[in-house]
């Protein structure tokens, strides 16, 4: 229904538009008359001002006709890991209980200070092992 309302108000512009050229020739003809210039100009910004409105009408239409976009979640990249919960943002810590790794978003969420055991996410297990062995070769 609102398209066809923009429709009609496209039309009746584009009609108000020729009906304003209709005037020009009185006002430049042989006997020109200076009022008749003004007068088709007004009908002429009348007719766009028309089409303009019926262009806005059927913009809005479309705009709620739009169906709604579903969310785009990034796919899993070996480089860079993202949370196991929302799959959204880069983790910051990783609960050891439950063996998730958290953005900072999720960790509000999963905060359990009496049975979990956080560390930083982007520890990796065998750091320990491998900075303990440097350290011991070294210094003997």
């Amino acid at each position: 229904m609102t398209t066809k309302f923009g429709s009609w108000l496209m039309a009746g512009g584009a009609l108000l538009c020729f009906v304003g050229l209709c005037f020009l020739p009185a006002a430049f003809g042989a006997d020109p008359e200076r009022a008749m210039l003004g007068g088709g100009m007004v009908v002429i910004a009348m007719g766009v001002l028309l089409i303009s409105g019926g262009f806005y009408v059927k913009a809005r239409a479309l705009g709620t006709a739009a169906p709604a976009t579903v969310p785009v979640t990034p796919k899993r990249s070996r480089t860079k890991s993202i949370c196991d919960q929302c799959a959204v943002e880069e983790p910051v810590i990783q609960c050891r209980v439950h063996q998730l790794h958290l953005c900072a978003d999720c960790l509000t969420k999963h905060y359990d200070f009496r049975s979990c055991a956080y560390v930083p996410s982007t520890r990796r297990a065998n750091l320990k092992a491998g900075a303990a062995a440097y350290s011991k070769a070294s210094s003997g």
